[in-house]
């Protein structure tokens, strides 16, 4: 116990957000006994396991490390091993999505407490979603029932997580996903819930703007621009993934020149960030500049002009040949952009 225990306490007292002497507060106890608890130094009495769990809202075992991630680090090390084989195969990519949705189905039964694995089964079942929803891609009018068995599923072992797991970022990434599936359910109200209890970025109280300035109070500017380039990549992928949804969505179902006229105001906010190489992460920069290039396709081609959008896959190739990017980047750009047209031309008709 005495190998772990104090390891547990820092880490879901920061989880908590208290510093050392506000837990000493709840529990009446010291800060110093609480430093050389977390120290390894002493444990705390028998008598104090239960009000420490509940004061930091974790169960017995997980305080006392029955349930530690770092047990399951080989589980969850084969299994994304397996995933990615399985999403590499040549299937159709609503086929791969089934078929790694059922194998996350089986292992999240074998291994109940691996939280990681449970969120990864709740983020492939939403991909899932997508795919199985009538709306959007109708992929498996003959296998709903399979599909629902999938959904139940991966909202009960979501739900499991939420209520166990102290890892906030895992909890919130478990409600993004069965937000998704709720939502390609039609079920609007519990999609909502679970949207609603996602942090916001609305107050402008975020954690790395104030990171950065405590940074710059403690060490300096040099030290802080550290902290700037890493949260100038967390920002172009939060930017990013908002310019995908605005494109995806006037490609699809706008008019022609408003999807036109919105994905080229997203690609230039998007052109703005890649000027300092620094503030993206190419993967990143590199999917989102296909995706809007393409859904201005989509639009052009679903008001019929057919030229309009041989044009502009044209005007894309060219601006990926002569681009400052790697050779090896420019195939994976054109290979994005055809794997999609191969994929979703059939629904822009």
């Amino acid at each position: 116990m005495g190998k772990t225990i104090g390891n547990n306490i820092k880490s879901f007292r920061k989880n908590k957000g208290f510093t050392q002497e506000e837990l000493a507060d709840l529990l009446s106890v010291t800060p110093q006994a609480v430093s050389k608890w977390e120290s390894e130094n002493s444990l705390p009495d028998v008598s104090m396991l239960i009000p420490l769990a509940q004061v930091l809202g974790v169960s017995t075992d997980a305080l006392l490390g029955y349930d530690s991630l770092s047990e399951n680090e080989a589980v969850i090390a084969r299994v994304r091993e397996t995933v990615a084989g399985m999403d590499s195969s040549d299937e159709g990519r609503a086929q791969r999505a089934l078929r790694i949705s059922e194998y996350l189905s089986t292992e999240t039964a074998l291994n109940p407490g691996c939280f990681e694995i449970i969120k990864d089964f709740a983020e492939e079942t939403a991909n899932l979603s997508m795919y199985a929803d009538p709306v959007l891609e109708g992929a498996f009018p003959d296998d709903m029932d399979r599909i629902e068995k999938l959904y139940k599923d991966a909202i009960r072992k979501g739900a499991y997580l939420i209520g166990h797991c102290t890892d906030k970022v895992l909890i919130d990434q478990t409600h993004y996903a069965l937000a998704w599936i709720y939502i390609h359910e039609k079920d609007f109200d519990n999609a909502r819930a679970h949207i609603n209890v996602l942090s916001d970025i609305s107050t402008n109280r975020i954690k790395e703007k104030l990171s950065m300035e405590l940074t710059f109070f403690e060490s300096g500017f040099g030290k802080m621009k550290e902290d700037i380039e890493a949260n100038s990549i967390v920002l172009f992928d939060l930017v990013a993934s908002m310019l995908n949804t605005y494109g995806e969505n006037y490609g699809w179902w706008g008019e022609k020149e408003e999807a036109l006229e919105m994905c080229e105001w997203c690609e230039r906010i998007v052109d703005a960030f890649e000027s300092r190489k620094g503030a993206v992460d190419m993967n990143h920069y590199m999917r989102v500049k296909r995706s809007l290039a393409f859904f201005k396709m989509v639009a052009v081609k679903r008001a019929g002009d057919d030229e309009g959008a041989e044009k502009l896959y044209g005007d894309y190739a060219k601006e990926v040949a002569t681009s400052d990017l790697t050779d090896e980047q420019k195939q994976v750009m054109m290979d994005l952009m055809n794997n999609d047209i191969a994929h979703y031309g059939k629904y822009s008709q």
